[in-house]
């Protein structure tokens, strides 16, 4: 009888320990919910990225001044050991400063217009007619002497048919002699996107300025110029060089863990941005949810089993660089990270993570509190084959190494990705405050629960096909374009398998004549993976054929 007391009263100390532990954890959840809802920072950090320090463009001052100000913001919650990490270098830095543009003949009316990163700027403020590419070798002898101080318009209008090749061929070269005050092109509708790759010399900085302007308005003027008036603009653009080593980091903060601090679960986005508006959405939004994250978690005062990783990675609209670069540093660190989940679709709240068979019931207990947190913004586990990779964003850059990487699916929400991603419209007022601030909740909660199972997910065939995505079947060329003109080629994509080179300039596809960027991107991803383009290269004009995996079949 005494044994059995003795082991009754063992029993009971060891559920009595279970049920307190299950208890510790429900209490977690609900402060993080408590803290998350009741005061919440994320659009105050949103507001100091976006309107104190405005776009980050890696390499830029402002990205710099960020990055610090992150660091501090978290070593503010209690997190002491915030820092950044360098990841590399680039050996031209630049910053932007303002710029505005106006028509000044034959009447005055302000323009619209934005300019690819790494590109010159004009010398103050700068006033010449327009030029337009000339239909005829006649036409070409008298623009001639008009090219000196001139604002070259580099596509021709609807009206107006695309030259000859030995005709555009021969307008170059004469432009290249002149010394025009710039090239003026249209933008893919009515988007002004932002893009462009790093300056890699200070001895080779560019020269003249390339204006990308608002297509209404590119129409507009060309037609008055085709009508023979004489039209006259001024731009002034202030984009700065820094001369280089420019040190480029991540930002990375830990609140370690009770049982296991060497295993990580990662949460993040991407700090940098373009700067043709202040950064918002792509991924202000993403990286203001991870501070406060961040935030939420030190308030609450949870102690998870593994480490929690706050990381903000620049140089992903450059290539994911910052992120390998981080991976590429810390090779011994894969085998221990769990998870990487990365917020990088905008401003929509976070609906939905992928999820292989076998770490779906570590999901279904992890995630539990997120699925019940509000009805009206339900959140979705969808199980897959494989994890989706080929999306562009930094878990692609985990995925590579080995390490479970997820992107949150934002499909739910009235805002409009399309409309503002690399655009003009990627601003501060665009942001969903009530979005934001349930998204903060939802990486706080995923990070607690993965950080607290019991074991590392499972990486069992971690990996769908690749260019396979589970919210969709994006495909993606691998290229970096000046409207349809190839300005850089990313290696292992397929672009480079399909012998797609700089300069190349896409002309149709399938046999459809294509209009600008924006119409390109939308038609590959309708039809079969394997489609046929006909590009323009030295003035000849080639069919290429690019393929990609078929899609990943949904379970």
């Amino acid at each position: 009888m005494r044994f059995l007391k003795s082991a009754s009263f063992v029993c009971l100390v060891f559920f009595s320990s279970i049920t307190a532990k299950a208890a510790d954890e429900k209490t977690d959840v609900d402060r993080i919910i408590s803290v998350g809802r009741s005061d919440s920072r994320v659009m105050e950090h949103l507001d100091y990225l976006c309107n104190r320090f405005g776009p980050r463009l890696t390499g830029s001052d402002f990205l710099q001044n960020a990055s610090e100000w992150t660091v501090d913001t978290f070593k503010s919650f209690g997190i002491e050991n915030a820092r950044l990490e360098q990841w590399g270098e680039f050996p031209v830095g630049f910053n932007r400063g303002p710029w505005f543009g106006l028509m000044i003949q034959p009447s005055e009316k302000p323009l619209h217009f934005g300019t690819f990163a790494w590109t010159a700027g004009t010398k103050g403020v700068t006033r010449g007619r327009v030029v337009l590419v000339p239909k005829s070798e006649e036409e070409l002898e008298k623009v001639r002497p008009l090219l000196n101080g001139a604002w070259v318009f580099t596509r021709r209008t609807e009206a107006n048919a695309r030259p000859s090749a030995e005709l555009q061929k021969a307008f170059d070269e004469a432009v290249k002699q002149a010394k025009i005050a710039g090239n003026v092109r249209p933008s893919a509708g009515q988007l002004i996107h932002t893009g462009g790759g790093p300056t890699k010399s200070w001895d080779n900085l560019p020269t003249i300025p390339e204006i990308n302007l608002l297509k209404k308005e590119y129409d507009e003027i060309a037609e008055l110029a085709a009508k023979g008036e004489e039209v006259i603009l001024e731009f002034d653009v202030r984009n700065y060089f820094k001369k280089g080593p420019v040190r480029l980091y991540n930002v990375v903060a830990d609140l370690p863990g009770t049982e296991w601090p060497d295993e990580y679960v990662i949460i993040g986005g991407h700090i940098d941005s373009w700067d043709g508006a202040t950064g918002a959405m792509d991924n202000g939004t993403g990286t203001a949810a991870v501070i406060e994250a961040a935030r939420i978690l030190m308030q609450a005062g949870v102690k998870p089993r593994r480490t929690i990783r706050f990381m903000l990675w620049s140089g992903e609209e450059q290539g994911l660089l910052g992120s390998r670069g981080y991976i590429k540093k810390n090779p011994e660190l894969m085998s221990k990270i769990s998870a990487v989940l990365v917020n990088d679709g905008g401003t929509n709240y976070l609906s939905g993570l992928a999820a292989t068979e076998a770490m779906l019931s570590d999901f279904e207990q992890a995630l539990a509190p997120i699925k019940t947190l509000d009805p009206a913004m339900p959140f979705n586990i969808q199980k897959v084959t494989g994890l989706p990779r080929g999306i562009g964003s930094d878990h692609d850059s985990f995925l590579d190494a080995g390490v479970p990487g997820f992107y949150f699916s934002q499909r739910g929400g009235r805002a409009n990705y399309n409309r503002i991603h690399h655009t003009h419209f990627d601003t501060y007022e665009g942001a969903i405050p009530e979005y934001q601030v349930h998204s903060s909740i939802v990486m706080a909660l995923a990070a607690h629960g993965i950080a607290n199972l019991d074991h590392l997910l499972s990486r069992d065939k971690l990996l769908a096909p690749r260019n396979s995505i589970a919210f969709g079947n994006r495909r993606m060329i691998g290229v970096q374009m000046d409207e349809l003109k190839i300005e850089e080629v990313l290696e292992g994509t397929v672009a480079v398998k399909a012998g797609l080179k700089v300069g190349d300039e896409f002309l149709k596809l399938d046999g459809k004549k294509l209009e600008n960027r924006e119409q390109l991107i939308r038609e590959i991803q309708r039809g079969d993976p394997k489609r046929t383009v006909t590009i323009q290269r030295d003035g000849k004009e080639i069919e290429i054929v690019l393929e990609w995996p078929a899609p990943q079949s949904k379970n």
